[in-house]
């Protein structure tokens, strides 16, 4: 990834003929969520909906994030859509496979240490098997599904108000609007608490220093994407305290489980382990950051 890349990503507002300010931007946020969530209640009144078909519509309820964005930045803003974080394609290959693979890695880590620990168990299928090969279908579909839904909020979220609040407040000032949007969008999910909170700032943080070192969102993406997708689909385990409808895999509590270490009706997000983890990411993604901005100036 090259400077220009990096500086392109993060000073992409400037590129605007028309650029968009902090706070017309932060209500452009939340009126691109308050469409999500205004879709998603609609679908849940269509008579005779499944609770499969509502996840799945669910999920496809942030796709007109992908186009309502993409019309602003048209013929509002007249800058290029790519100036969002989809400029340096070349690289593309390679931050997705890499942010596709961390998340399987530190999604697994955090299953296997409440496995050992006694915490959480796998379960068996009616057949006596452990993998739900019936459900393989869903599976590969919930992975373009969790596309649409992670990139719509990276799109919001690390993409375009970490760039409208660049250019007033500076890195900290974006990184604080990003990081407490993301944090109160997922406010009222089942089982909140203090973990779940700790977790959601720091995956805040996390990807918004892996966007700016990257220049762009093909990375952060792919993590957010895949960590979903693991979680539910692969694991069967609650998103953000979204239950998992169907799974390759069945994880759950064990009877005497600790929510410390199970993440309790949340999910494995809202653990220890998870929160510890999320904190030693942050700190190396920052870590790497600083250190790129400081070889920049020299």
């Amino acid at each position: 990834m090259t400077d220009t890349h990096r500086d392109s990503f993060a000073g992409a507002m400037r590129e605007a003929q028309r650029p968009t300010g902090p706070l017309v931007g932060s209500i452009v946020a939340i009126v691109l969520f308050a469409s999500v969530m205004a879709t998603s209640i609609l679908l849940a009144f269509i008579p005779g909906i499944t609770a499969l078909s509502l996840t799945i519509a669910s999920s496809l309820a942030f796709l007109p994030v992908w186009i309502l964005l993409w019309v602003w930045l048209r013929f509002k803003e007249r800058r290029a859509f790519a100036s969002i974080g989809f400029r340096s394609r070349s690289a593309a290959p390679r931050q997705i496979a890499r942010g596709a693979a961390i998340a399987v890695g530190a999604m697994s880590l955090a299953v296997g240490v409440a496995v050992l620990t006694g915490n959480m168990q796998f379960f068996q299928t009616p057949d006596g098997s452990y993998a739900a090969w019936t459900a393989l279908g869903w599976v590969i579909f919930a992975l373009v599904a969790f596309t649409i839904q992670g990139g719509a909020e990276e799109l919001i979220s690390r993409g375009y108000l970490l760039q409208s609040w660049m250019p007033r407040f500076g890195i900290l000032g974006a990184m604080i609007a990003q990081t407490a949007f993301f944090t109160l969008a997922h406010s009222l999910n089942t089982g909140m608490n203090i973990f779940s909170v700790l977790s959601l700032v720091l995956v805040s943080l996390l990807l918004g220093f892996w966007a700016l070192s990257e220049g762009g969102l093909w990375g952060v993406i792919a993590f957010h994407a895949t960590w979903n997708w693991a979680q539910n689909s692969l694991f069967g385990i609650p998103v953000s305290g979204i239950p998992a409808e169907h799974s390759l895999l069945t994880v759950g509590e064990t009877t005497d489980a600790n929510p410390l270490v199970s993440g309790g009706l949340f999910g494995l997000e809202a653990s220890l382990t998870t929160v510890v983890m999320l904190a030693i990411m942050t700190a190396a993604a920052a870590a790497y950051w600083a250190r790129g901005r400081n070889n920049r100036t020299r």
